[in-house]
């Protein structure tokens, strides 16, 4: 099953809101870390696998390397990212999640 362009683009849109979110928060709060792997892989260069992969693995090591630097009230905000841009990277089309693979 793959998503419509229409709707990945939405669903895109949404991680882009989610990290502005985030970006945000981390900066009034300064946390410094966090920010660090945002800004590593966001913003998205564009809306492909290679970017939302990117997104996904940086996170996900933040998460598993600083879990005491997210602050338990974005946790729902951080997991909804996590989850979202997994969405998108298994709806891609299966030609497309070879040619991220390789």
């Amino acid at each position: 099953m793959t998503l419509h362009p229409s709707e990945r683009e939405q669903a895109v849109e949404h991680i882009n809101g989610i990290c502005l979110r985030l970006f945000d928060s981390w900066c009034e709060t300064r946390s410094v870390t966090p920010l660090v792997y945002l800004m590593h892989c966001w913003p998205l260069l564009d809306s492909g696998t290679t970017s939302i992969k990117r997104l996904v693995e940086t996170l996900t090591e933040l998460k598993k390397f600083h879990p005491e630097t997210l602050d338990h009230g974005l946790s729902p905000c951080f997991a909804e990212l996590v989850d979202r841009a997994n969405e998108v990277l298994v709806y891609l089309p299966e030609r497309t999640r070879r040619a991220a693979n390789a």
